[in-house]
């Protein structure tokens, strides 16, 4: 469900560029992409990646070695991917009760995704760690890829002729494929599998190679960020997590000073000051300039979380006043609130607070 402000959220941002604008950001809270049985409240994080034998530990060490990333690197960005989802779950919604237990699970082998845990062995867990469910990182391995290119810098010197010295650009891409699962403890069952990849890049310039290298993070702080990104984003999957939106609005229109003043009101926080001028100055007879008006008020109503009134004000945007990013706008505000319909159903069931 996110995806749906991403494409309509950039169109709209790019039409306003051309125009006289400022922004103003959001927060809402978007859907998980899965939805939870009612009957999961309460969760324990697990990290099932810790190697079950000798030979095991062997051959993670030896890839650690042999790749550059270093000895242990995947078993830290594993803890660290854990902690994030866990930490994730308890401040990104209130869907679930997250337990501070942190479990860690014997189970890895050379495979990269074990088969599921025993029904039984779930519901044991669940049990003695008082929780509904589990949420396991049962898949966990990174790969560096570096690159580099060779170029040219241009100085001048102190009698300002021109030099060139030779330069090195390094890029370090981190990718990080990681496998979690859920498991409810009812039954015991697997509740949701995802795998997932993830990956970030790291730069760094010099007038060597060597140079260049050191200008990039150290490899288990380039996994460490990465691990971050995927344990915040298998959260995001099983529950109702806030977002950053960003809405533009109009600053000026020719022939009314009130809509400079307005924005000025809104670029400190007064949206019901600002949204006074707008509505002054959405009865001006100039139709582009009630447009902008009637469009400003839009975004005045979704700043304070009234969304119908949004829609309102953008409607009369559009069809009254044929403003081209008013009707942009509109899906924008409509697919929010189906969103949000999908957000409140997910949080029908929520922990009690005791």
């Amino acid at each position: 469900m996110n995806k749906l402000y991403t494409t309509a959220t950039t169109l709209l941002a790019a039409l306003l560029l051309s125009t006289c604008a400022s922004s103003v950001h959001i927060r809402a809270l978007a859907p998980a992409a899965v939805p939870m049985p009612a009957n999961l409240q309460s969760v324990a994080t697990a990290n099932r990646i810790i190697p079950e034998s000798r030979r095991d530990k062997f051959f993670d060490a030896l890839e650690g070695a042999f790749t550059g990333e270093g000895i242990g690197v995947d078993r830290a960005g594993a803890d660290e991917c854990v902690n994030v989802v866990g930490q994730a779950l308890a401040n990104n919604s209130y869907r679930f009760k997250v337990t501070q237990a942190q479990l860690q699970l014997l189970g890895r082998s050379r495979e990269f995704f074990l088969p599921p845990l025993a029904p039984r062995y779930v519901q044991d867990l669940c049990r003695r760690t008082q929780v509904d469910g589990l949420v396991v990182l049962e898949a966990f391995d990174s790969d560096m890829l570096l690159t580099h290119t060779n170029g040219f810098r241009t100085y001048k010197d102190k009698e300002g002729k021109e030099h060139q010295v030779p330069t090195v650009h390094v890029e370090m891409v981190m990718k990080i494929v990681s496998g979690f699962r859920t498991y409810g403890a009812a039954q015991g069952f697997v509740l949701d599998q995802a795998r997932q990849e993830d990956q970030l890049v790291f730069r760094g310039d010099g007038d060597t190679y060597q140079y260049a290298l050191r200008q990039l993070p150290p490899p288990e702080e380039c996994i460490r960020r990465v691990a971050q990104r995927a344990g915040d984003g298998y959260a995001r999957r099983i529950a109702p997590s806030y977002i950053d939106l960003n809405r533009d609005y109009y600053t000026q229109a020719k022939k009314d000073v009130r809509m400079k003043e307005a924005a000025q009101r809104a670029e400190a926080g007064d949206w019901a000051g600002a949204a006074t001028l707008w509505q002054q100055s959405a009865r001006h007879l100039n139709p582009k300039i009630a447009g902008r008006a009637f469009y400003n008020l839009a975004v005045a109503s979704e700043v304070r979380g009234d969304l119908p009134g949004a829609v309102d004000w953008a409607k009369k945007a559009a069809f009254t006043c044929n403003n081209a990013q008013a009707r942009q706008y509109l899906r924008v505000l409509n697919d929010r609130i189906q969103a949000q319909a999908v957000v409140q159903e997910q949080l029908k069931s929520v922990p009690t607070v005791n």
